[in-house]
């Protein structure tokens, strides 16, 4: 997975990527059901992104 180059370090990047997916998580488990293929496709993406920050931060 490819991340834009910024001044920001990449921790704080998958950080607000986390808590956007989050976010999203939430209102799609309440407008669609937490069943729904959307919800669990964000679910997926993110268990990947919070296992990649956690991958980040050991190597830290």
């Amino acid at each position: 997975m490819k991340f834009p180059l910024t001044d920001r370090p990449l921790k704080i990047i998958l950080m607000h990527h986390i808590q956007s997916l989050r976010e999203q998580l939430i209102n799609t488990g309440m407008n669609e059901g937490i069943n729904h293929e959307k919800t669990l496709q964000l679910s997926q993406q993110l268990d990947e992104f919070i296992y990649l920050y956690q991958s980040y931060e050991k190597q830290s």
